[in-house]
Parts: structure tokens; sequence; C-alpha cells
């Protein structure tokens, strides 16, 4: 985990990069069941990954990017990872048609690898890339907008994909 530039030592980038922490805490639970064979309980930690996800994605999309598409040097990424955003929500979406497959059972765990596995990209972009970058090109101003949305917005978490 990036410690080293200072991220964390703004609200808002903290709490993402702590929401980020818990999602691989999670990630790493169900990995975890996969391998032994425990789909309830990968199932479970699943959904709990989709509801930490959700509101995650909806405050980076609805106030981060915004901010730093400002910034023309920026642009081009927070369109990419926004696109990855939308992957997810895809990949979400396409796992309950794969568990209802004959074959579902490997299906939906092959799915959800993948999901984690994009998931786990995505993150290593946004903590190492994006974050720093926000760092560098956004003011005062801005993490106190950032703030107002998250204050604005802030409501019982939403799973990924509802």
């Amino acid at each position: 985990m990036c410690d080293h530039c200072g991220c964390r030592d703004l609200t808002p980038i903290a709490r993402l990069m702590d929401e980020h922490d818990r999602l691989r805490e999670l990630t790493g639970h169900i990995r975890s069941h996969l391998a032994v064979g425990d789909d309830p309980a990968a199932r479970a930690h699943f959904e709990e990954l989709l509801v930490v996800l959700g509101p995650h994605v909806a405050e980076e999309e609805g106030s981060l990017f915004p901010m730093l598409r400002r910034s023309g040097e920026l642009a081009d990424h927070v369109t990419v990872l926004e696109e990855e955003h939308a992957g997810l929500y895809d990949d979400v979406d396409d796992l309950d048609d794969a568990a209802a497959a004959a074959d579902g059972a490997q299906r939906w765990r092959d799915g959800v690898q993948r999901v984690l596995e994009d998931l786990d990209r995505h993150m290593f972009k946004e903590d190492f890339g994006l974050f720093p970058a926000a760092l560098a090109t956004l003011d005062g101003a801005d993490w106190d907008a950032m703030e107002e949305w998250k204050q604005a917005h802030d409501a019982p978490a939403e799973p990924l994909g509802t």
C-alpha cells in the first residue's frame, strides 16, 4: 500500500484508500473460500464486497473523477478508470447469468475470480497513479468539495450492480 506520498493525509483519499484495504481483505477471504470449495462463504463475502464497492465507485465517479477530469493531463486516465468501473458493473451483472447456467457453480467461481483480478489491477492504478496525481493536482477547495459531496450523498450502502 502506498503510504509515502502523503495521500492518506487527506481525508477523502484516506477514506478511499481505506476502502481499498477493506476490498483487498474481502478479496482474500473470497479467494480462500473458493480455494477450499466453500461457495456459500465466498458468496457471502462477495456480497459484502459489493456493498463496500458500490458507494466507493459512486464517490469516485460523483466527486473525484469530475474534478480530475478538469486537468487535461488526467482526463484520459480518468476515462480509462470510468470504463473499468463500467466493466466491473457488467461483469458483476454477468455473474447472475453464470449462476443460472447448467454449469453455473463453476462459471460463477470463474467469473468472480475475473472480477477480483480486474479489481486488483484497478485499485493498483488508483493507489499508485490516480491518488498521488490527485494530491498534486487538487487544492484545498477541491478537497472541501469532495467532503461536501460525501456528506450530501452519504446514504445506506447500495451494492455495486443494483
